[in-house]
């Protein structure tokens, strides 16, 4: 009988243990949210240091130069903290990064700018889209202000990290493991155009990003190949390095196109220029739709191509600065959603130097 009474209580307390719900776990944070979160403590110590420069006598000759690059750098980062302060989603102090010390000079200051450019482009593998589109356009406007203080500081241009190449097309011999499983007739490099009256292969991961990628380089080739046959001297020099720029971003805007398996639209006949297609403005509007689309093709492609898409979002911004464009604009370099957020969102205070 006892016995009976035993089994009965260890089945009932069974139950009970097996009907109790379990204590609620919260959620720990993203990916994404711990990029953010680490971009924004990276601003904020980059904002301070630049401040820094801007105010004191600390920043190398030529001392007005490296200030005013200090300057704006320090508005750029701001910006950038600003949206960063703003971003959605729980994120626990625990992943924020340590506060760093703020490097004392301009060459620390751009170093530790590429730095943080680096860290944001190391993180877009592994976060979502629109994510990674974020970090790719701060690290890209990182990149810009790091090597303008470089060089108004006297010394060498910041080092520019050499692009990110997409997995190699094979060789006339590829080894079976080294061929993409989607091998066409002619190999993957046929990806890259098709004849005309050919569609697209839209199902691809980013094929309508990368057309309008390529579309955007061929315009600018094209803006600037015509310019160049109105043009004499040094003006008609510089027109045809910016053509033969924009030929080899079109060419790398294709070798994703390959590595991706995206069989692209065919080539436009030519492209209709304004009659104002020669001032700054037009030209920074030109410079800046390649951005734009360079941008939207980092929040599309595979994670695996996001690094090489990176690659064009930066020589775009490199190629945008110099035309006069807005702190906005250069902050975020063709993210036109992050420009206009930040310009509407209440910025922090200023931020410190490092002394105060």
């Amino acid at each position: 009988m006892w016995l009976a009474a035993v089994g009965v209580a260890l089945a009932v307390g069974s139950g009970v243990a097996l009907l109790a719900a379990p204590a609620a776990v919260p959620p720990g944070p993203t990916a994404g949210e711990t990029a953010l979160a680490h971009a924004e403590a990276d601003a904020a110590v980059l904002a301070a240091a630049a401040a820094g420069l801007s105010t004191s006598g600390a920043a190398a000759a030529p001392v007005d130069g490296a200030q005013q690059a200090a300057a704006r750098a320090t508005r750029v980062l701001d910006l950038q903290r600003g949206l960063l302060a703003g971003s959605p989603g729980p994120v626990s102090p625990t992943t924020t990064a340590p506060a760093a010390t703020p490097p004392a000079d301009a060459a620390g200051v751009a170093e530790a700018l590429d730095t943080s450019a680096q860290a944001r482009r190391r993180d877009l593998g592994g976060v979502d889209g629109p994510t990674a589109r974020l970090l790719a356009s701060l690290a890209a406007g990182q990149q810009v202000q790091a090597e303008r203080l470089h060089a108004a500081a006297g010394g060498a241009s910041a080092p520019v990290p050499p692009p990110t190449a997409p997995p190699a097309v094979p060789s006339a011999e590829p080894s079976p493991s080294s061929v993409p499983s989607c091998n066409r007739a002619g190999g993957p490099s046929s990806a890259g155009r098709s004849s005309a009256g050919e569609p697209s292969a839209g199902s691809a991961q980013g094929s309508s990003e990368l057309a309008t990628t390529v579309r955007a380089e061929q315009a600018a080739v094209w803006t600037y190949t015509v310019l160049a046959a109105r043009s004499e001297g040094a003006v008609r020099a510089g027109h045809l390095a910016s053509a033969a720029a924009h030929a080899s971003q079109e060419d790398a805007a294709r070798a994703i196109a390959d590595a991706s398996c995206v069989r692209l639209p065919a080539d436009a006949p030519g492209f209709a220029l304004a009659p104002d297609a020669a001032t700054p403005a037009s030209l920074a509007a030109l410079e800046d739709s390649a951005a734009q689309a360079w941008s939207q093709l980092v929040g599309a492609a595979a994670p695996q191509q996001r690094e090489a898409a990176a690659d064009g979002l930066a020589a775009a911004a490199r190629r945008l600065a110099p035309l006069g464009i807005t702190p906005e604009e250069e902050a975020f370099p063709g993210h036109t959603e992050a420009r206009s957020a930040a310009s509407q969102a209440p910025q922090p205070s200023p931020a410190a130097s490092p002394g105060g």
